[in-house]
């Protein structure tokens, strides 16, 4: 079953890129400001489906493996959407001679998130037990979501 919901989540998070950036530019081309709550609305929207996942993976209460499957493709539907805007809104608010170096510091804290995000859970699991550190993991997109739609308040002057 974790084969199955890992390629359920892996094809959702191919969809959600391809959406994510196909409706992000759609949304930029009406207000440079709509991305940002794109982004804010799926990393919000992300959470209920991987939090119920957490919640209800255990074999007394499995639920029908297809409402988890569902939730896995959701769950990657939904988080990968940010990644393209995020990097659209970069690219629009950074002038061109600054542009490498803004790149250079997205990619470096987005890779020690990659890292640290991992030895995080561990402390957490190792303390508190797999189920709950993982439901604590999961809302700390809420606050990512938050300042991604915060981005709206500034993105038309730094452009």
């Amino acid at each position: 079953m974790a084969t199955l919901l890992l390629t359920a989540f892996s094809a959702g998070c191919m969809v959600g890129q391809l959406v994510g950036g196909e409706v992000g530019q759609q949304l930029y081309n009406i207000d440079a400001r709509a991305p940002a709550g794109l982004m804010a609305v799926a990393g919000t929207a992300g959470v209920p489906p991987l939090f119920w996942l957490v919640a209800t993976a255990r074999p007394e209460s499995t639920p029908p493996y297809t409402l988890q499957l569902l939730a896995s493709f959701l769950t990657g539907f939904f988080a990968t959407q940010t990644g393209p805007n995020i990097r659209a809104t970069l690219t629009n608010v950074t002038r061109s001679e600054h542009r490498g170096i803004a790149f250079a510091a997205f990619a470096l804290f987005d890779d020690v998130g990659k890292g640290a995000g991992p030895v995080l859970i561990a402390a957490l699991i190792r303390r508190y037990g797999r189920r709950h550190a993982l439901s604590v993991s999961v809302l700390f997109w809420l606050p990512c979501a938050a300042l991604c739609g915060l981005t709206a308040l500034t993105v038309i002057q730094d452009q």
